[in-house]
Formats: structure tokens, sequence, C-alpha cells
């Protein structure tokens, strides 16, 4: 699509301000994008739109074009009104959209969906914004399916909003974002960073889409995706340690795949009656009868709607007891030993979950005090460290039960009064080298 006009020229010290926190080569590539737009709006628009999209989503729909006229709307730009973007525009909304405090970003995006600038939101145009971000999210990936994958999460968004407040403005989603998905501004900054820089080196993103080791059976894309948002350690590659699908819902095969793994781990839970829950755990897991852990914990659930509890002053974080008979064996977050705020029991059959505790904010996990397990699943988020630390932790776990046997058995041998005892018949018959050879294989 043509243009009518030529693009503004500017003079040193205003291309000085207009470059603010850019570098000269990320100052180019925005210099280049606005002389394109100015050549090409189509172009332009089909650069930041989000792929195939439902029509009944308007906005989505036109992604690009609305992220367009969002740029002309910009305050505080110099020069005469004008139906086409310049670099004053680019330049300016990329430092609001990128290098700017998360409420800020969180301005930015909602101006998009919020053309006529009336300062609030339907829920069909929330739920669009909430849409947009889960798919920025893949998109920086060049991995994003079907819309639908993320529509469950979108909705579990929008229920958890109205939780939160009663009209759809913007002061009420900067207070939700902080509360919910406090990194949701990132996803916005990283996919337009992704855009406007596309020709640069790749650097580190403030946004990384996790990346799973294998598929998971209970979350969505979307789901995935809305708890990568809660914290920087649940970004990047998720090892699946634990589910119950394949390993079998078993408390001794849970242990066995968590112990030794060197780094956070993250618990989901699917209840018999639908709801889906679970915990972060920032600490290594260890057998003891006391609490341990940090304030990166945070409990979560994900169905019917989102909620999320962080740390909210206690120090019982994690508690994993398999061996103590004074005190309840099984793995738990928050509470007290006698009463966790979520706890799952060593027969993994009569777990529960409590409304509130003195180490996480309140709220309901489960849709039921007591609940039936449906599928469990334990994923590390430690990367490759963690993992080649747990086999270590293996490979030594068994060396030292390894020891142990051949040094008791050489005891008991050595010992003349034992073998005449209890063996005696056995050496008699010459073969007490054979059964202990065999033994201790």
């Amino acid at each position: 699509m043509g243009n009518k006009t030529s693009a503004p020229k500017y003079s040193a010290a205003e291309i000085e301000t207009l470059k603010g926190p850019f570098s000269d080569a990320e100052f180019d590539c925005l210099d280049a994008l606005a002389t394109a737009a100015i050549a090409d709006r189509a172009a332009f628009e089909t650069t930041f739109g989000l792929g195939a999209v439902p029509d009944d989503m308007a906005i989505l729909a036109r992604f690009g074009g609305a992220l367009y006229d969002a740029f002309l709307t910009l305050p505080d730009i110099d020069g005469p009104s004008t139906d086409e973007v310049t670099l004053a525009h680019v330049a300016k909304a990329a430092a609001l959209c990128m290098r700017s405090s998360s409420a800020s970003i969180l301005r930015s995006l909602w101006s998009i969906f919020d053309a006529s600038t009336t300062g609030t939101l339907s829920e069909s145009e929330l739920r669009q914004l909430f849409l947009a971000v889960l798919l920025m999210a893949d998109a920086m990936a060049d991995d994003a399916l079907d819309v639908a994958a993320y529509v469950g999460a979108a909705d579990a968004m929008v229920a958890s909003f109205h939780l939160h407040a009663t009209e759809i403005s913007l002061p009420h989603l900067v207070s939700w974002a902080s509360a919910s998905w406090p990194l949701m501004h990132t996803v916005f900054s990283a996919w337009m960073a992704h855009k406007c820089f596309a020709s640069l080196p790749s650097t580190r993103s403030s946004y990384l889409a996790p990346r799973l080791s294998h598929p998971s059976d209970i979350l969505t894309r979307g789901e995935l995706i809305a708890l990568s948002g809660q914290s920087m350690q649940l970004q990047d590659s998720w090892d699946r340690l634990y589910t119950s699908t394949q390993d079998g819902l078993s408390f001794n095969r849970l242990c066995y795949h968590l112990l030794g793994y060197a780094g956070p781990t993250l618990i989901v839970c699917t209840a018999m009656d639908g709801a889906t829950f679970g915990a972060y755990c920032d600490t290594p897991w260890k057998d003891q009868s006391k609490f341990f852990g940090g304030p990166g914990c945070f409990l979560y659930r994900l169905r019917p709607n989102l909620l999320v509890c962080p740390s909210a002053g206690g120090t019982n974080f994690m508690y994993f007891n398999t061996k103590g008979v004074a005190l309840p064996r099984g793995l738990g977050l928050g509470g007290t030993t006698s009463k966790c705020r979520l706890f799952f029991d060593e027969d993994l059959d009569e777990c529960y979950t409590a409304l509130k505790c003195n180490t996480f904010a309140p709220g309901s996990l489960s849709l039921r005090a007591s609940f039936q397990i449906q599928t469990l699943e334990i994923w590390g988020c430690g990367g490759d460290t963690s993992r080649q630390a747990q086999k270590g932790y293996r490979a030594d776990t068994a060396d030292l039960i390894n020891k142990a046997r051949k040094v008791d058995k050489a005891q008991f041998v050595s010992n003349g009064f034992d073998r005449e005892m209890f063996l005696g018949k056995t050496f008699g018959h010459g073969t007490d080298a054979a059964r202990i050879a065999d033994d201790e294989h």
C-alpha cells in the first residue's frame, strides 16, 4: 500500500532524543520499521499480527492494525497530526512497550484494546487481551498453536479478574496482574522486542516460553504460559520427573523420581472433581521431619479459575517426611506438621487442602477440602545441572547401599560364633562362598 507523504526529517538533536534508551543498532531497526510502515501499512499489520484468529475475536483478528492505530494515539508527539506512523511514533511506542515500568507496559497493551479511550473494557475485550498475551508467548518461538489451546486459560483469567474487581479498568488490570500474573508485562515487552529487533542477533529475552521434555497429561498450552508468568524459574526448560499416568499413583515412585533433583519443582494435580491446582517449590526436596524451603514458593489453582497464593510471611513452606512415625508421612506445603495447607499422604488416597495458613495467602485450591487424585505430575525447573545432580545422587545412593550390604555380610561371616550359630550347616557343606556371592549379586 503506497503512502501519500514522505517521512518527516529530524535534526540531530531530535534523533538523539528519540533514540532514548536504545542502542545505535536498535534505533536503526526502529528507523527501518518506521520507514517500512510509511511505505506499506499492510506489511506492518502483517508483521505485528497474531496469526489465524477466529473472526468473532475482532481485535485479535486485526491486531496489527489495532497496534498501528494505538501508535497514532500516543500523546506528546511533536509535529502535525497524521494518520500514518512516523519514527517519532515508533520510537516512543517502543520505549513505552519495552523500556518502561510494568505499569507503563500494561498501559500500552491496554491502549490497543481500548481504542475508544473510554477507560473500560468489555468482558470480550478483556478475554481477547489475555488471549493476545498467551499467543505472543509462543509466537516468539514460532510455536503458536490453534487459539483453542489458549482459550481455557484466558477464560480462567477472566473469571479470576471478576473475583478481583467489579469494573474492567486499567488500574484494576495492573492490580490484578501484580497478584495473579506478575510477569504478564514481560511477555508483551519481549514480543515487541522480537518484532522490532528481528534482524539483530538474539540476546537474553525478558521472557522465554516453557519447553517441556514430555507432553503434559494435565496442562494446556495456555495454562503453561500462565504458570510461566509467575516466576522466571518457570520459563524455558521443564523436565518431567514424575507422572502418575506412567509411573503409577505410588508415593514410593514419587519419592524415587523427586529426591536428589537439585532445583526448583512444580507440582500439578487434577482432582477427580475437575479442579487443577498445585505448588511451585523453590528448594530441592529432602526427607526430614522439619519444614524447609523459601519465600519463592507459592500455591496456585488453574481450574475452574486462576488463583495464586504467594508466600505471606510464614516460614513453613515445604514438608517431606517418609520415615518418621511421630509426624504425618507424606508431602506438604504450608500450615503445620499436624495440618498442612496442601498435603499428599503416603498412600496418596487421603489428600487434603485448607483455606488458609500463616505461610501463604488465603484461598481455596481444591473444590473440596479432601480430594481424590485423578492425575499427578511433578516437573523439574532447574535445567540440565539439576537433572545431572539427580543422576549423581542416585549413583551415590546405590553405591552406599551396595557397600553397606558387603560390609554387613563380611562382618557377619568373619564372626566365628555367628557363623557356627546361624550358618553351621551351610558352611559345613562348603557352599558359603557361593551363597554370599549370590546374595551380594
